[in-house]
């Protein structure tokens, strides 16, 4: 029996963060097949140093090739991608997609009021995050705020029965960015998509929150873009994996369910 890795389009991630990526590419492909991968097992990205990340997710992504080859492999985690995007890169038997704080279009507004960046500690201080914005707003001034205590709140409490939502955790990161009165907010951590609307809520309507989706997304479909199934051709399921050794599986269930994936387990 083919692998359900095999020909699919992978995304990686530590955790849940990276499955809004997969929501925006199947809406707009849904005749392809998908893998979700958890690396459960090094979770949080976030909160561990530059090589421990790096380390982490290339051998998540060895593990991944070891079971099949995917047609596009998508590091749907900023953190991973910034430390670890070229080493998969360098021993990957297909494309591999990174996602990186959305700098650039935040830059490219015309309104000139300050740039907000929202995302882990890991990012915030990471030296990829410096060239970006020397790149891309070298003359803006940019705020960087770090909440990463939202990554655990997303991957023990979001949608749970006891639930306390995001505001103790994220009203301090997010009111220095009110108080900078910032024109947008980089959303720098795939996990805060899961509350984009509280986020929107609190910032205000004036507040233009970036993230990567379309620009992660468009890119995939431009490298998968010769890529049909066959017609009467049967697509197969769409798999969640995590790893071996991680907490919280059955909010990985859950959120499986959500996104409607089927349940693989710890097979990685």
């Amino acid at each position: 029996m083919t692998d359900p890795v095999h020909s699919s389009i992978a995304f990686l991630d530590s955790g849940l963060g990276g499955l809004p990526y997969l929501q925006w590419v199947r809406r707009r492909r849904p005749d392809l097949r998908f893998t979700y991968f958890a690396d459960t097992g090094n979770f949080p990205y976030g909160e561990r140093c530059e090589h421990e990340v790096r380390d982490a997710a290339a051998g998540a992504a060895r593990r991944i090739f070891a079971r099949g080859t995917p047609k596009l492999l998508a590091l749907a985690c900023n953190t991973a991608s910034l430390a670890a995007l070229e080493e998969i890169r360098s021993f990957a038997p297909c494309p591999v997609v990174g996602t990186v704080p959305a700098v650039k279009p935040a830059a490219e507004r015309p309104d000139g009021r300050p740039i907000g960046v929202l995302a882990t500690r890991s990012t915030i201080d990471s030296p990829c995050l410096d060239a970006l914005i020397a790149s891309f707003a070298p003359d803006r001034r940019v705020i960087r705020s770090a909440a990463g205590d939202i990554v655990r709140y997303v991957e023990e409490s979001l949608l749970g029965e006891a639930d306390p939502g995001p505001g103790a955790i994220m009203l301090r990161a997010l009111e220095s960015l009110r108080e900078a009165k910032v024109g947008s907010v980089v959303i720098g951590c795939t996990h805060f998509l899961h509350i984009l609307d509280f986020i929107a809520d609190h910032m205000g309507a004036g507040v233009q929150l970036v993230d990567s989706r379309e620009g992660v997304g468009r890119r995939i479909l431009e490298l998968i873009r010769g890529d049909r199934a066959p017609e009467n051709s049967k697509r197969g399921t769409d798999a969640f994996f995590v790893t071996r050794g991680g907490k919280n599986t059955e909010r990985c269930r859950m959120f499986a369910r959500l996104f409607g994936l089927e349940w693989a387990g710890a097979a990685l």
